[in-house]
């Protein structure tokens, strides 16, 4: 049943990310964290692929597991299993660029741009792509996460306003270059 609403890609990654914070967090005592983005770092551009699977809590990990579950299946239901691959992929390695190049000096992990990169592809596939089915996708999304838009502009310790507003920024890029071209008449 969870197979047929939940895409394997997601739910995949989510087992990823749990076996990573439990081997990290329960035998290595967070030591992985270590890996994660470190802006403007030559030797930490690494952390663009590792920061998506290191969670510093249990509240950060469940926090970004709910809406990579939800926004994944409807960002599943909307485009299909294989653009889904290259939403996550790409939207989390613009998110962890954007990163690099703009976020704090502290370190980064976490997959939260990839959770902003999937929402910001759901809002801009219902002006691209405009649809029933987009719309109503897009709706339900903003009903279940709009509020989280407000961490673009509102600045909280130990949250990375970059990594949300580059992988938002990356989901919209993503849903231009994805746009079902309408043939020339």
């Amino acid at each position: 049943m969870l197979k047929r609403i939940i895409p394997k890609e997601i739910l995949w990654f989510v087992i990823a990310i749990w076996v990573v914070y439990l081997v990290n967090n329960v035998l290595l005592g967070g030591n992985l964290n270590q890996f994660g983005i470190r802006p403007r770092t030559l030797d930490a551009l690494l952390g663009i692929l590792w920061s998506p699977f290191l969670h510093a809590g249990l509240y950060h990990i469940i926090s970004n597991t709910i809406p990579l579950l939800i926004l994944g299946s409807l960002l599943g239901a909307s485009v299909g299993a294989v653009k889904l691959r290259y939403i996550m992929i790409l939207g989390a390695i613009g998110s962890g660029i954007g990163v690099w190049c703009f976020g704090s000096a502290s370190i980064v992990i976490g997959a939260s741009g990839m959770v902003f990169a999937l929402l910001g592809f759901l809002f801009a596939d219902a002006i691209f792509n405009p649809s029933l089915r987009s719309w109503l996708i897009a709706i339900v999304a903003f009903f279940a996460y709009g509020g989280t838009l407000f961490s673009l502009v509102n600045f909280l310790p130990y949250i990375s306003w970059a990594a949300h507003f580059w992988g938002f920024v990356s989901g919209v890029l993503l849903s231009v270059l994805f746009a079902r071209r309408k043939p020339v008449q």
